[in-house]
């Protein structure tokens, strides 16, 4: 029983941490987990199909609209105010991008509004600096939106737009990721000073695209020319563990959760980011059953202990991998099937 009271309360703090830094599992990844996806088609950026609504609602936003009788960015204390669930993409000081669940006033133009709380300058520079984070929008931008029959038209302006091609493709991701998480948006349009096509930076502007892979591993692309791939979304911790960043890897074959834990026991490649488990250690078994989620690992991993607050952070990354797979309340790990408790 001991075990087991382990387990819970890792898996909340696992779950609470997830919330703080990635806001819950992103929404706007897309992804068949499990299924293999044919290698003709183009994984990066690819087109959702969401069906036609002529309203923003948040298309998975739990609770999305809802009022709140404490004080909010408007109105007096005790007075109510609606407040839209959303989910903002901003950028980490690695440039990886990291997706924020937050509540914003429900206001005509909300997703306008979004793309206003992704400027520098939008009123939480601070509060995303104390979380290592950064708006992808020049403070001087000017911004356009357009949203009719499906599609979301956007213009960003300004004189100090990203002169870098990996921080101007970021920006690209977390514009069209914000937008494409509205019921009304099935793709999106981005130009840049007017302008569409190749920009000065070598990238090409999104033109009818739907979500962004988000963080993808380059190196993993070539798997996909083997034959069929699966998209896996792993989660990594940044150097300093502060927040947990969703990494897309391409992987030859089928995958699963099995496969997943097993990518993610590998570890990346990425600057900035570490892996959670110890060396040499292999995944030979993972399943949900109950919200229950146990990782059988061979003898290597109880070298975990070693290095403190590993184990914990393991337990995060893990969690949140394992999330598209199913509802994961506890995890548990074993050692050659022998509970693990460091």
């Amino acid at each position: 029983m001991k075990h087991a009271t382990i387990c819970i309360i890792a898996a909340g703090a696992a779950a609470l941490l997830a919330l703080q830094a990635c806001g819950g599992v992103p929404n706007g990844i897309t992804e068949d987990p499990g299924n293999t996806v044919p290698a003709s088609e183009s994984p990066l950026p690819s087109c959702s199909a969401a069906p036609p609504e002529m309203d923003l609602t948040p298309k998975q936003g739990v609770d999305a609209v809802h009022e709140v009788g404490e004080k909010g960015e408007s109105g007096e204390k005790g007075e109510s105010v609606k407040m839209t669930s959303v989910i903002l993409h901003y950028l980490t000081d690695d440039g990886f991008v990291l997706p924020l669940r937050t509540e914003i006033p429900t206001e005509d133009g909300i997703a306008r509004a979004c793309l206003l709380r992704l400027t520098a300058g939008g009123g939480s520079d601070s509060e995303l600096a104390a979380r290592g984070l950064r708006a992808p929008i020049p403070e001087d931008a000017r911004i356009s939106l357009v949203i009719a029959n499906g599609e979301a038209i956007a213009d960003i302006s300004s004189a100090s737009l990203p002169d870098n091609a990996e921080l101007e493709r970021a920006m690209f991701a977390a514009v069209v990721n914000t937008l494409m998480q509205f019921r009304s948006v099935d793709t999106v349009t981005l130009t840049v000073n007017g302008r569409s096509g190749m920009t000065e930076n070598g990238n090409t502007t999104p033109e009818r695209c739907g979500s962004y892979a988000l963080n993808v591993e380059q190196d993993s692309l070539e798997a996909s020319a083997a034959g069929d791939y699966t998209v896996l979304t792993l989660y990594f911790p940044t150097e300093s563990g502060s927040a947990f960043i969703p990494v897309t890897r391409y992987v030859g074959g089928k995958g699963g959760l099995g496969s997943a834990i097993a990518q993610l026991a590998e570890g990346t490649k990425l600057k900035g980011l570490r892996g959670c488990f110890p060396q040499n250690t292999l995944i030979l078994g993972a399943a949900i059953e109950n919200g229950v989620l146990t990782v059988n690992c061979s003898k290597d991993f109880a070298a975990i202990e070693q290095q403190p607050g590993l184990f914990s952070l393991a337990m995060n990354s893990v969690m949140m991998t394992a999330s598209r797979f199913g509802s994961v309340d506890e995890v548990c790990f074993e050692v050659n099937g022998t509970p693990y408790e460091p």
